[in-house]
């Protein structure tokens, strides 16, 4: 026959150890929201100021011979910072290929060569230029993996809770 108090705490330890892993997750895409929309929020308090687009177009990107063909926005605008002229090249902070030519298209859309627009300007990096900001969404979806921080810390603390009774089972024997 198996000794009960055995079983009781391997199945207080796996409890507490399934609870920590769930929090723990739940942390790592808390932590990874909470930067994304840190770094989308700092955008919006640099400073706007007028550029004009000098070139605006798609390129064709196969990065293997056998990879299907990804298309990336290709920008230039230059604008005027404090006296300084200087050139950018980023729609959005990050920027990367994707596979519908019609996507990179339509990014572009709203900036045709020859046409001024305004862009965003990192004031302690003049050089850093954006004309479109990131959204904000990453903070408004940080209540999910919140939730598996909340319900594995839960499930942890419970776990624990089952340490005093496997305790006091060992007191009465």
């Amino acid at each position: 026959m198996k000794n009960e108090s055995q079983v009781n705490f391997f199945s207080v330890l796996g409890g507490f150890l399934f609870g920590l892993l769930i929090a723990v997750i739940g942390g790592y895409f808390v932590f990874a929201l909470y930067v994304g929309g840190k770094r989308a929020q700092k955008t919006r308090s640099w400073e706007e100021v007028p550029c004009l687009i000098i070139k605006s177009g798609v390129e064709e990107i196969r990065p293997t011979p056998n990879s299907p063909m990804q298309y990336q926005t290709v920008i230039e605008y230059e604008y005027t910072f404090r006296g300084v002229t200087h050139r950018g090249n980023r729609i959005k902070r990050v920027e990367g290929p994707t596979s519908h030519r019609q996507r990179a298209e339509q990014k572009l859309a709203d900036f045709p060569a020859g046409v001024s627009a305004t862009c965003w300007i990192d004031p302690d990096a003049p050089q850093e230029a954006i004309l479109r900001h990131d959204s904000m969404a990453p903070w408004y979806t940080i209540w999910f993996p919140g939730l598996f921080v909340v319900g594995g810390g839960g499930i942890a603390v419970r776990a624990l809770m089952g340490i005093g009774t496997l305790l006091a089972g060992k007191d009465r024997s």
